[in-house]
């Protein structure tokens, strides 16, 4: 059978719109590594900066090569710290052992195998203590870490205990009434 040349730029259109797809799916899947890869740095960039004051100059000048400055505001805290601190928070009297830190991250993850070990945890928290947004106290097991108490540094007082603040008189206010009293 002899092809025309309408049926050869048949097959060559739908050569091309195979081509196509392959192409758009290589360049989804690309992205997708893209977007994997950037994630890790902006992590390794976190923890570069709680880990900087233990790099002598040579380290500090290989980091600045690598094109990471330490100057601007990004030097926050890494995902999992940013979660610790959530979850310290949010716990009652902002305060919880480490285990049950450890316990509410895991919990907290979508997919749990996404989850760090216990040490890799505590590594990762560092910089909460580094920076005393977090104090710990330590527990009744001095060779583990797992019952230190854990507590946000300073206390948030609730909306239902600022309010009650306000209107009640504190007690040298009370003392000082009565004195006043007694003395007319």
């Amino acid at each position: 059978m002899n092809a025309t040349i309408v049926d050869v730029l048949i097959e060559n259109i739908k050569t091309d719109q195979d081509l196509l797809q392959t192409v758009e799916a290589k360049i989804e899947t690309a992205k997708d590594e893209k977007q994997r890869i950037v994630n890790r740095l902006k992590e390794q960039q976190k923890d570069i900066s709680v880990l900087l004051k233990y790099a002598d100059e040579k380290q500090h000048a290989k980091i600045e090569a690598l094109g990471f400055s330490f100057s601007d505001p990004l030097r926050g805290i890494n995902n999992i710290a940013s979660v610790a601190l959530d979850l310290i928070m949010k716990a009652k009297n902002n305060q919880l052992t480490n285990q049950e830190l450890y316990d509410g991250y895991v919990n907290a993850l979508k997919n749990k195998d996404e989850a760090v070990k216990y040490s890799e945890f505590n590594i990762k928290c560092r910089s909460l203590f580094n920076t005393q947004k977090l104090l710990r106290k330590k527990g009744s097991d001095p060779k583990s870490s797992k019952l230190d108490i854990i507590s946000l540094n300073g206390r948030v007082l609730p909306k239902e205990d600022k309010v009650a603040a306000k209107k009640e008189p504190s007690k040298t206010t009370q003392t000082k009434k009565k004195d006043d009293t007694v003395s007319k």
